[in-house]
């Protein structure tokens, strides 16, 4: 246990004399470029760097360190692939920084449960103990994993629900006479997040002469949802063929509130379904209490005469 705490306080320990390390080296080079005898002013990069929070100046980059300490183990597949989950789920967060809120979670598991159970489990009993904090661990492990699919889910049904009032709003934006870009621009500006992050991703990099098609299959795999799917498809095939734009759109627009419209009677026809369990288990039993309480009662009194 005292070797569990002192690798967990010295990992901790190592992770901030690293960043603290780099965030000197960074201002003695910064430094070195104004020159010997300038002085500092207010507008200088040391106070912008002060000025930033302690989140951003100290723990984001000692949960960079861990995390990197930490990933060069890992596959570099598993590092893929939990990046392209961190980019769907809209998370500002490096793969380094998911990777070490898992560790800080696990060995915050290990402490909490072996300080808990190990002083109360009897020798005999001690296996038991030591199966229970394992499964704290694992669980601690798994619960960050378990909260981006959530968040990836959660936005996809976002983006779902926001992508027909945005198709509607270019195609208006499209014949009133803007471009498909400027069109997307107001997108960005109209709405809120998920869809204005995505459309604003767009706009960067066809901004750093990405082709628009290229940007648009980004866009469909960043959200994995069948509507965007479709929505880029259509669009990438009216560039390439010079199909006008407007009709596109407008039937896009079109099949979204269809699409939307046949979704919602599918909620609603699934409401009856789903209230049966809780009456079933919540109301039934009660209204059976009421109409038969009684009667029960009364035969349970006239068996019981003599």
């Amino acid at each position: 246990m005292l070797l569990l705490v002192f690798v967990v306080t010295f990992g901790g320990f190592l992770a901030v004399t690293t960043a603290w390390s780099q965030s000197r080296v960074i201002r003695r080079r910064l430094a070195g470029l104004r020159g010997p005898g300038a002085a500092p002013g207010p507008d200088s990069l040391d106070a912008e760097e002060l000025a930033r929070p302690f989140s951003e100046r100290v723990l984001l980059p000692a949960l960079s360190a861990l995390g990197q300490s930490v990933s060069r183990l890992l596959p570099s597949r598993a590092a893929a692939g939990a990046g392209e989950r961190l980019a769907e789920a809209g998370v500002k967060m490096g793969y380094a920084q998911f990777v070490a809120i898992k560790v800080i979670a696990t060995a915050a598991a290990l402490l909490l449960a072996g300080t808990i159970f190990l002083p109360l489990a009897a020798p005999a009993r001690r296996a038991s103990a030591l199966a229970i904090i394992a499964c704290a661990a694992l669980l601690a492990f798994r619960l960050p994993d378990f909260w981006l699919s959530r968040t990836i889910e959660e936005r996809r049904r976002a983006l779902q629900r926001q992508l027909p009032d945005a198709l509607d709003l270019l195609c208006i934006s499209v014949e009133a006479g803007l471009g498909f870009d400027g069109a997307v621009q107001k997108v960005a500006e109209k709405f809120r997040d998920p869809i204005a992050t995505e459309f604003s991703t767009y706009l960067a990099e066809t901004r750093i002469g990405r082709p628009r098609a290229d940007a648009l299959r980004n866009l469909a795999r960043r959200a994995k949802i069948a509507d965007m799917q479709a929505f880029t498809a259509a669009v990438i095939q009216a560039d390439q063929l010079g199909v006008s734009l407007t009709k596109v759109l407008r039937a896009q627009a079109e099949s979204m509130r269809v699409v939307r419209k046949q979704r919602v009677q599918e909620r609603a026809m699934q409401i009856p379904v789903k209230m049966l369990i809780p009456m079933v288990i919540f109301i039934f039993p009660t209204i059976f209490v009421v109409l038969l309480g009684p009667a029960v009662i009364q035969v349970i009194q006239a068996l019981s005469r003599p």
